[in-house]
């Protein structure tokens, strides 16, 4: 299984010939509209995506990008595109063909290509925001997607994430809806994954954090951690 940062929560996961696309952001829309400017280039060119599956946690401009996310409908307009309902009706908006929208909110599950994906509880400013628990060859992989951290939030987690964990995505920026780096490392604590990554930073210089500090404060906390660079493809 190969995995790709492509920069904030944006992911290219492959396996066994398929690909699973997560939250792909590659335009400027954020400067657009609120005026923070990118400081990461989108590392892997939309021709060279090829996914079978686009899952997206929720309708904010860095996970639902209105400008790229388009673009690669109409350029791979076979594949699924998957994610709670806030993330169907802005597809519904914007004419997506229904026959590849995958409704996917809390505690369900769908299963193609090799990939299992149940949606997991997400506290964000998309009250349907979903994270993920997904399953892939012999890999048990969290991402908490955009969350704020609450009991509510870590009681729900570790419900469905009873198994072993093998790689967690954790959310660090601390910033608009999301939980800060001190409490990403509780998270991780709580899972005890057999590998943390920090993700949600380095995109714009407002809302941003420290990863080497997570991967500090996990070593501290005896979770082993993996800091990735966008665009490069890591062997798991």
């Amino acid at each position: 299984m190969n995995v790709t940062w492509l920069g904030q929560s944006g992911y290219l996961v492959e396996s066994q010939g398929a690909r699973l696309l997560i939250d792909p952001f590659y335009s400027d829309i954020v400067e657009q509209k609120h005026g923070l400017k990118r400081l990461m280039k989108a590392p892997v060119p939309i021709a060279d995506l090829h996914p079978d599956l686009i899952f997206i946690t929720h309708d904010h401009l860095d996970h639902f990008d209105p400008i790229a996310l388009p673009i690669i409908h109409q350029t791979y307009p076979r594949a699924r595109i998957i994610g709670p309902e806030s993330v169907m009706k802005k597809a519904r908006e914007f004419d997506f063909d229904e026959s590849t929208l995958v409704p996917l909110p809390v505690g369900s599950v769908y299963q193609a290509g090799g990939f299992q994906l149940r949606a997991l509880p997400a506290y964000h400013g998309d009250p349907l925001a979903v994270g993920l628990l997904l399953h892939v060859q012999d890999k048990a992989i969290f991402y908490s997607g955009d969350t704020m951290l609450t009991d509510a939030y870590l009681n729900d987690i570790q419900a469905v994430c009873s198994e072993p964990i093998d790689i967690a995505f954790i959310v660090i920026n601390g910033r608009l809806g999301n939980m800060n780096l001190t409490e990403a490392v509780r998270v991780a604590s709580a899972l005890r994954p057999a590998l943390a990554i920090p993700m949600h930073y380095g995109m714009f210089a407002e809302n941003t954090a420290d990863p080497l500090e997570f991967a500090r404060n996990c070593h501290q906390n005896g979770i082993k951690t993996q800091l990735m660079q966008p665009g490069v493809p890591v062997n798991f």
